[in-house]
């Protein structure tokens, strides 16, 4: 373990008439560090401590923006704390330091949602005067509740927690720090820090330890932040031999294409469209949302729902697995089309439809327009992927490992995904999961102060496309409307 935050002890010489030093200089030689950092309030401390304790000392140190910092005078136990801040949900993982051990994991969702379900929505919003600082709070009050529940479900204290390390993409990184996002969505598309790196917790009214750490994972351009760079971390990817694919679908499709000598990253379109913005009952994956759809050898329905509980709603895998099983029981068409006269298909004054569910109290239906929308969705992700992967001269048959991560990328079936065309047509094998990458490489940073020279390496090795003005993918997008392609071709290797 090597820790972002450690302990140490030191014995230290007492003064005297001979050796009049000050106590900091005296703590700074016996750690052997002339960089080191203490903080005002150590200091205030520090005299009595080592007077106290025979100037034998024992506290926690940590890695900062200028070398090492003292964080704490006489602790018994570390914790950490690493967030990934999505755009729908709040994930927080608490961490003991010294032995790696997860002791809580809760979400929260994010409450900036109230402002609208995608960025583009929130990022208008704080452009007025006082929007933005609205935005900022709400953030803020998200990420100490979740280190509140945290807190509260172990018993340990604020002070205790010494370190959080968050994920968050590159709009989610400037609220949290309250900066203008008014130059992301516009040409050039330029943010205000690609990489904010370490940052004091007490400036941000981050409930931890105020003379603690917290460390931000670095964006890579307007669209793809330190949440794909934390995933990359988790995923292994910049110690790729061959090539491989990570893809993280949440509310945007983020996707890193590259080996241990290079990363090209990209980013579009992406989640809402699979849930709560496509369909009048999609949404988010909780208790009672329907996330697996099939239909057995006589029609009928078969669904799954989250706790078991009656359908309230369908979230995005739940659609992903409908539309595949519409597909392959031939009641849509390879444009998607709801072919009439089969069995669940309705016309009502809303337009032509699948009835998924009824009970005579709640009736489902997804309409012929949300299949529609859900297609160009579709086809958005697999263009982006097409797109990144064809811009660094390979094909779909050169990628070892295809990775799969984010709300929605983690529960999706590989045969629903290849049925689609979502993915390309390779072995199921070759398509992995990883639950949270985001969230999994800041836990590991937490564990491995070293990573710290890996993410500079991949900062290095990273290659933005910016996708907004790409006159390839919109001449490819139109072909991959279709299930699962126009031009089969386009889903080999």
């Amino acid at each position: 373990m090597n820790p972002l935050v450690w302990r140490f002890s030191a014995a230290l010489n007492p003064p005297s008439l001979s050796d009049n030093a000050s106590d900091a200089q005296r703590l700074t030689a016996a750690l052997g560090n002339r960089a080191l950092n203490i903080p005002l309030n150590i200091l205030r401390r520090l005299p009595a401590y080592l007077r106290d304790n025979n100037f034998n000392i024992k506290g926690a140190i940590a890695c900062d923006r200028c070398g090492h910092r003292i964080v704490s005078l006489g602790p018994e136990r570390l914790y950490g704390v690493a967030v990934d801040i999505g755009s729908t949900n709040v994930w927080g993982e608490l961490i003991e330091l010294e032995t790696g051990n997860v002791l809580g994991k809760e979400v929260l969702t994010n409450p900036q949602t109230r402002y609208g379900a995608d960025i583009l929505t929130r990022i208008f919003h704080s452009m007025p005067e006082g929007g933005g600082e609205a935005l900022h709070e709400c953030l803020v009050g998200a990420v100490n509740a979740v280190i509140i529940l945290l807190r509260e479900k172990t018993g340990i204290s604020r002070d205790a927690i010494v370190a959080v390390v968050i994920a968050a993409n590159t709009t989610m990184t400037h609220f949290l720090l309250n900066l203008p996002v008014n130059n992301i969505p516009v040409s050039p598309y330029i943010p205000v820090v690609n990489n904010p790196g370490f940052q004091s917790p007490a400036a941000l009214a981050i409930e931890i330890n105020p003379d603690g750490v917290l460390y931000m994972f670095p964006n890579s351009g307007s669209y793809v932040g330190g949440d794909i760079v934390s995933g990359i971390i988790a995923s292994g990817l910049h110690k790729a031999e061959s090539p491989s694919v990570l893809i993280d679908i949440g509310t945007n499709v983020e996707i890193a294409v590259g080996t241990e000598d290079w990363i090209l990253v990209g980013a579009g379109a992406g989640g809402p469209a699979f849930d709560e913005g496509i369909s009048g009952i999609g949404g988010r994956a909780a208790e009672g949302a329907i996330y697996d759809v099939s239909l057995d050898s006589a029609m009928n329905v078969r669904l799954q729902t989250i706790g078991g509980s009656a359908p309230s709603r369908i979230c995005g895998t739940g659609m992903v697995s409908l539309v595949a099983s519409l597909f392959e029981s031939g009641i849509i068409e390879q444009n998607g089309a709801l072919i009439q006269g089969k069995r669940n298909v309705i016309t009502d004054a809303n337009g032509t439809g699948f009835l998924l569910y009824e009970d005579g109290i709640r009736r489902h239906i997804v309409y012929q327009t949300e299949i529609n929308n859900f297609l160009l969705s579709k086809a958005a992700m697999f263009t982006l992927l097409y797109v990144m992967v064809n811009t660094v001269g390979l094909s779909f048959s050169d990628i070892d490992r295809y990775i799969l991560t984010g709300a929605l990328g983690t529960h999706i079936k590989a045969r629903d995904v290849k049925t689609l065309g979502l993915l390309p047509d390779v072995p199921e094998g070759r398509i992995v999961h990883i639950e949270n990458a985001s969230l999994a490489g800041a836990g590991t940073l937490l564990r491995d102060r070293r990573l710290l020279n890996d993410i500079d390496t991949i900062t290095g090795l990273i290659t933005y496309k910016e996708m907004n003005e790409d006159t390839v993918f919109m001449n490819e997008l139109q072909g991959a409307m279709f299930i699962p392609h126009t031009e089969l071709s386009r889903l080999k290797g």
